[in-house]
């Protein structure tokens, strides 16, 4: 496989895995509706850097780190939902924007820092402990060949890794922007309307991670 081909094929199983909606995409686009654009793509950049590691995990076979993730998923599956629930009810609770707001701090630099680095961690963190995103890679690169071409040399490996944020940092960027863009275009009410229905969406993963725990619903 010609290193372009290989590198494309990366950067669309990055974008395939990132695109279904869950608890980040409702994390991303409320920040963005809120005209808190960094602070979307930060989180959807955590969520990059993660699948961009969990690539690897499924692509090279990093056993450690996966049987880790799946021997554990009682305690990330409870610690997940938990937090999760947490966040959905704390958007629900702060539903009503407050478009470029600016909080007061004695230092703005270090609160948009502490920002971006929280957003990112959040979306790194949601994203690194859910087993179902190693299967999601898992059965993308079955479906686009690159287990039949399997990488052979450190630059081609790197290749897979780096197409792989890049096509999940790509679908990251698209949500963000189209939402940051749109959200003069909609009234505060709707805006208010959203935000209670992506709290809402993000508490259902939480709820949904501690009913897998007792068997109610597939493991995630």
């Amino acid at each position: 496989m010609s290193t372009f081909l290989l590198l494309i094929k990366s950067i669309v199983a990055g974008f395939i895995v990132a695109v279904p909606i869950g608890a980040i995409g409702a994390m991303c686009l409320r920040r963005s509706l809120q005209g808190r654009w960094a602070i979307g793509l930060a989180t959807g950049i955590g969520a990059a850097v993660a699948d961009s590691i969990l690539a690897a995990a499924a692509m090279f076979g990093l056993t450690l780190l996966t049987r880790y993730i799946f021997a554990h998923q009682a305690p990330i599956l409870l610690v997940g939902g938990i937090f999760l629930i947490g966040i959905g009810a704390r958007m629900i609770h702060k539903r009503h924007p407050k478009i470029d707001d600016m909080n007061e701090c004695a230092d703005p630099q270090i609160r948009t820092w502490h920002n971006l680095m929280s957003a990112f961690s959040t979306g790194f963190a949601l994203t690194i402990i859910n087993p179902a995103t190693i299967l999601a890679f898992v059965g993308v690169f079955a479906g686009l060949g690159l287990f039949k071409d399997r990488p052979v040399d450190l630059l081609a490996n790197w290749i897979v890794i780096v197409g792989t944020c890049v096509g999940s940092m790509l679908w990251w960027t698209t949500l963000t922007s189209t939402a940051y863009a749109v959200r003069r275009h909609l009234s505060l009410e709707f805006i208010v309307v959203i935000n209670v229905a992506l709290g809402l969406v993000v508490a259902s993963f939480g709820v949904a991670s501690l009913l897998s725990l007792v068997g109610v619903i597939p493991r995630l």
